[in-house]
């Protein structure tokens, strides 16, 4: 594996950065755990998954948050 390669790349994803800019299609890339490249397209991984157009919002969504709701 080439040292540029990412561990995982996610393709053909509808990218929502959170910062009010417009939805647009995009890749994702990680390497060691982080998020490593993000854009139109990022380059090869040695996983690569299709998004089928989903929404994939980096950081933006918490799924670990804990309810305070008693």
């Amino acid at each position: 594996m080439p040292a540029h390669m990412h561990d995982l790349v996610i393709k053909n994803a509808l990218i929502c950065d959170g910062l009010g800019s417009a939805v647009a299609p995009g890749e994702l890339a990680v390497k060691d755990g982080r998020i490593s490249a993000l854009g139109r397209r990022v380059g090869e991984g040695e996983e690569v998954v299709d998004a089928g157009g989903q929404v994939l919002a980096p950081g933006i969504i918490d799924t670990d948050r804990k309810s305070t709701r008693l």
